[in-house]
C-alpha cells in the first residue's frame, strides 16, 4: 500500500532543499501545515516553520495527497489553484491574504509533489528569424504598439493575439517553426501596457480596464495600418475570445481562426489578490496562470511562462480580465458568427480549468461549420509551456486552413 505520509514527507526534504521554493517562502511570517486524513493513523508534516501563531493548513484524505505525488495527476489534481477549486479535494483554512501570499511558495510545492524538482534544459527558440519594431497605429497616436514578424512574406498573413497579462514572447516558438515560416507570413503585437508596448496616457497608474471596443479597436488598428490586408488570427484565452469576435464584428478582415482556449464564459477569474498592497504581484500572478498549465509540461517552460507574467505592468492582469471575465460572453458576442464561410478552429488543453474543453466545445456549438480539437496533454498557455506538443496540433490545423484559403488571401 502507497503510504500518502511517506510521499509528502520526500516531497517536503525536496522543498527545503528546492532553491525556487526557498526564495518564494521566504519571509511568509505564519506557518504552512500539511494534514493527511486518514482513518486509521492521521499525520500532520510542517511544510514551513515560521515560528508564527499564524497557520495555514492544506487538509486533504490520504489517497488524494496520493493522487497530487502522481508524476501525471488527473485534471483538477494537477496544481493547488486546481485542487483547492473543490473544498471536498483539498481543504485550505487560514487568512485568504496569507494563502495569496504564499501561492508562489503553494504552486512550487505542487510541482515537487509530483517530481518536477529538478530542472531539464529544453531546446530554446531560433529568435534569429524573428523581426521585431513599433508602428504607429490609424487613429491611436499616442499609442506606438510593438510588434514580432516572421515567415514568408508572400504567404498569406497570421496575426497571434496574446494572453490577458502577457506579450508577443509567448508566440516565439510559433514564429520559429520552420513548417510555419515556410508557409506563412506571421504578426504578434503588444497591446499598450504589455511587454514593449508604453499604455496611453491615461492608463499609466490609474486603474486600467480592457474593454471589448477597445481591444477589438486596437486589432483591427493594427491589421489596417501594419498588415494591410484580411488575415487569420489565432488567439489564446482573452485573445482567443477576441480572435472569435473579430470575425464576427469584422468579416471583411479575418479570413479565418485559430482559438486557443476559448472560453464560453470564464466568470470569476479576477480577484482582488491580484492588485493587492499586501500581495506581491510579480510572484502571486504568475502562480496563479502557473496553476493552468498541465503537469507535463516541462519546468523549464512552465517558469518561462511564468515569468512573461512576472513582469506585467500594475494593474495590467486584472484590468484584462475586465474583458475576459467580466464582459466576454460567448452566446451573446458571437451570435451569427459562421465557420462555414471561414475556417473556423477552437484547440483546448485537458487541463485548462480557466477555459476547459467543455467550455470550448460549447463555444465550438454555437457557430456552425466550426472544429473543436483536445489537446490531451496541455493546459492554458500551450504555445508556451510545451511549445513541442503543441505545435504538433496546430500544424495540421494550420495546413487545412490555409488550403481552404480564398485565392486572394494567399497570394
Amino acid at each position: 500500500m502507497i503510504d500518502a505520509a511517506s510521499l509528502v514527507g520526500n516531497a517536503v526534504s525536496l522543498a527545503r532543499r528546492d532553491a525556487e521554493f526557498a526564495e518564494a517562502s521566504r519571509g511568509l511570517p505564519f506557518n504552512i501545515e500539511l494534514h493527511i486524513m486518514d482513518e486509521a493513523a492521521p499525520r500532520m508534516l510542517r511544510l514551513l516553520n515560521a515560528a508564527e501563531s499564524t497557520t495555514v493548513q492544506l487538509a486533504a484524505e490520504a489517497a488524494t495527497w496520493c493522487q497530487f505525488c502522481q508524476p501525471q495527476p488527473a485534471v483538477g489534481f494537477h496544481s493547488f489553484t486546481a485542487a483547492v477549486r473543490d473544498p471536498d479535494r483539498l481543504r485550505v483554512t487560514g487568512q485568504a491574504v496569507h494563502v495569496a501570499q504564499a501561492l508562489h511558495a503553494l504552486e512550487r510545492f505542487f510541482e515537487i509533489l509530483r517530481g518536477q524538482h529538478e530542472n531539464q534544459r529544453s531546446p530554446l527558440p531560433d529568435i534569429a528569424h524573428i523581426a521585431g519594431r513599433y508602428a504607429m497605429l490609424d487613429g491611436m497616436p499616442d499609442a506606438p504598439v510593438y510588434f514580432e514578424h516572421s515567415g514568408n512574406p508572400d504567404g498569406p498573413a497570421l496575426l497571434m493575439l496574446h494572453t490577458a497579462g502577457a506579450d508577443t514572447r509567448q508566440y516565439h516558438h510559433v514564429l520559429a517553426d520552420s513548417e510555419l515560416r515556410t508557409a506563412w507570413s506571421m504578426y504578434t503585437f503588444d497591446m499598450p501596457g504589455h511587454g514593449k508596448s508604453l499604455p496611453t496616457d491615461n492608463g499609466l497608474w490609474q486603474g486600467y480596464k480592457l474593454t471589448r471596443r477597445a481591444y477589438a479597436e486596437t486589432c483591427i488598428a493594427f491589421i489596417h495600418s501594419v498588415i494591410r490586408r484580411p488575415v487569420v488570427v489565432m488567439g489564446c484565452s482573452m485573445g482567443a475570445a477576441m480572435a472569435l469576435y473579430l470575425g464576427k464584428a469584422y468579416p471583411d478582415d479575418i479570413a479565418g481562426i485559430v482559438a486557443l482556449e476559448a472560453p464560453y464564459r470564464a466568470t470569476g477569474r479576477k480577484t482582488a489578490f491580484l492588485a493587492h498592497p499586501q500581495v506581491n504581484q510579480a510572484a502571486h500572478n504568475p502562480s496563479y496562470v502557473r496553476g493552468l498549465m498541465s503537469p507535463s509540461s516541462p519546468l523549464q517552460h512552465r517558469r518561462i511562462a511564468a515569468w512573461i507574467y512576472s513582469q506585467g505592468g500594475f494593474q495590467v492582469y486584472p484590468g484584462d480580465l475586465s474583458f475576459y471575465s467580466e464582459e466576454f460572453d460567448a452566446e451573446a458576442d458571437l451570435k451569427g458568427l459562421d465557420g462555414a464561410t471561414k475556417p473556423i478552429h477552437l484547440l483546448t488543453g485537458a487541463y485548462d480549468y480557466s477555459a476547459s474543453p467543455a467550455d470550448s466545445q460549447m463555444v465550438a456549438d454555437l457557430i456552425p461549420g466550426a472544429r473543436f480539437h483536445a489537446m490531451p496533454e496541455l493546459g492554458h498557455f500551450p504555445m508556451i509551456e510545451h511549445p513541442d506538443a503543441f505545435l504538433r496540433h496546430v500544424r495540421p490545423v494550420m495546413s487545412d486552413i490555409r488550403q481552404r484559403l480564398p485565392h486572394h488571401v494567399t497570394t
